[in-house]
């Protein structure tokens, strides 16, 4: 429940530490376990602990100057040190920089339990935490089956006490998450609630989506669909897409209602414009119409592509894709009509269905709508990708093209530069996402992904052949300027922090 993260440079006493610290409350996780102030602060932002436990004394950063740091960066963390008794005068300094207590080294079992039972008294005391951290458990982990204690329990039922919750969702695309940050505070709602009715803001589990929880005395899908427009407007974003359930109790019903609601939003996410969409938990069914094809022009596409008429085929494909039905469709509706082409043409083309198979057209079709920003990319993502099936029948030329196998050895050897996709396409003089689409044929992976993963296995290689090596050294050896989102994207690809991987290289 409480994340609490432990600097201390002696590793005997670390551990000793954590070990009481595990042994005497389960509602405190140890998030991190760190030899200097320094790692201990590149991970601060990846691990947001409740709880720091630091000692004084520590190479490279000691434990006041960490201290400060986590006090701007993290002002809501209960900070406490470690110390000696010839150590006062820094404890008092510490205290005077705002810790919560201060542990005299080595600390006993019994002193390591009267410490975190204080500090769970404040931390409980401080109800907008409680309830912030049960919301994002029963959201997004109720799958891991965490049972609280019986005080923990008996908060979540005094502070969620409403006869029904409406559940507001938001997506949008990673590209425009800055826009999920306007939905402001609580207050935002107020003036649209009822009295004794309250609005719970979840914490995020990605850059890209949002969850509102609205604690109501009653019901009705005309007052879900005014929330769900309300936390549109409030986004003013480009493109949004907003969905609406009503659920009773939030501990049992949050996480299968957040999974149908991401479906719901991932699915009918609109092609431009803000979108806000009410539905009901309980009637999970909808169907996504088909959209029109005129059969002459099917017939006409058809036979283009099986001769060979690139140029005509492209043209009359953007035809097709500009009629008014398509230009306002959900991406459902594009993916799934897109794909019943395909299907009724690889039926008549035996060659057609075999290529198509070999280059994983699906999986480029639902990257290539899903990834794009509005309509009009959309349509030239859409035509990119059919304009390519007629390489595909000529035996894939452009995956023999001898730029695919330079630009992955340019990655390979330039890692450690600043490399963007932009900086891709304009090495190779070629559309961004036609190379992006070629490089993910042949390899199997984007070339932004793939550079990722260089990047990566050559700091685990520095991290296990140079374990003096500082983190945001690594970093910067491996192309990041900023540790912290090194630290991010590591635990991202790799499931551990950076600190964590070292720790396990040197277990084995």
């Amino acid at each position: 429940m409480f994340r609490i993260m432990v600097a201390e440079d002696e590793p005997l006493i670390l551990q000793s530490i954590c070990e009481k610290i595990r042994a005497s409350d389960k509602d405190f996780k140890i998030v991190g376990e760190y030899e200097n102030g320094e790692y201990a602060l590149l991970e601060l932002d990846v691990v947001k602990p409740h709880v720091l436990l630091t000692d004084i004394y520590m190479p490279v950063m000691d434990g006041l100057t960490l201290i400060e740091h986590v006090q701007s960066h993290s002002p809501s963390t209960i900070c406490a040190v470690l110390t000696g008794y010839r150590d006062f005068e820094y404890a008092r300094k510490a205290i005077q920089l705002g810790v919560s207590d201060y542990l005299l080294k080595p600390p006993s079992a019994e002193n390591i339990a009267k410490f975190l039972t204080e500090v769970k008294e404040k931390l409980t005391r401080n109800q907008a935490l409680v309830e912030a951290e049960l919301l994002q458990q029963w959201a997004y982990h109720k799958e891991n089956g965490n049972v609280y204690s019986p005080e923990l329990q008996q908060l979540s039922q005094e502070y969620f006490y409403h006869a029904c919750y409406i559940v507001i969702y938001v997506w949008m695309p990673p590209q425009m998450s800055h826009a999920a940050y306007r939905l402001g505070e609580a207050r935002d709602f107020d003036e649209h609630l009822h009295a004794g009715e309250k609005a719970y803001f979840v914490p995020s589990a990605s850059s890209h989506q949002r969850m509102i929880v609205v604690g109501v005395h009653g019901h009705s899908d005309s007052r879900s669909q005014r929330l769900a427009e309300l936390a549109a407007s409030l986004l003013e974003a480009d493109a949004c897409c907003v969905t609406a359930a009503t659920i009773g109790k939030l501990q049992t019903e949050l996480f299968a209602a957040a999974q149908k609601l991401h479906k719901v939003a991932y699915s009918r996410f609109p092609l431009q414009g803000a979108q806000a969409l009410a539905w009901h938990s309980r009637e999970p069914a909808y169907e996504v119409p088909m959209l029109p094809i005129p059969g002459g022009l099917e017939q006409e596409l058809s036979s283009l592509l099986f001769k060979q008429r690139k140029t005509e085929f492209v043209k009359k494909l953007e035809l097709l894709l500009h009629g008014e039905a398509w230009f306002s469709a959900s991406r459902l509706q594009w993916l799934q009509s897109l794909s019943y082409l395909m299907n009724t043409w690889t039926t008549q083309n035996a060659e057609l269905a075999r290529r198509v198979a070999g280059i994983r057209w699906s999986d480029e079709l639902e990257d290539a709508i899903w990834q794009a920003t509005d309509a009009n990319a959309l349509i030239q993502h859409v035509k990119e990708l059919h304009a390519s099936l007629f390489d595909a029948l000529e035996q894939d030329k452009e995956i023999e093209a001898s730029w695919v196998d330079e630009l992955k050895s340019y990655l390979e050897t330039r890692y450690m530069d600043n490399i963007a996709l932009t900086d891709i396409a304009d090495r190779t003089g070629l559309n961004g996402s036609y190379v992006g689409r070629v490089f993910k044929r042949k390899y199997g992976h984007s070339p932004i992904d793939y550079l990722i993963q260089i990047r990566l296995a050559k700091a685990k290689q520095l991290i296990r052949e140079k374990p003096r090596l500082l983190f945001k050294d690594v970093a910067e050896l491996v192309g990041y300027t900023d540790p912290f989102y090194f630290s991010k994207l590591f635990k991202q690809w790799t499931g551990q922090t950076p600190r964590e991987f070292k720790k396990s290289q040197a277990d084995e």
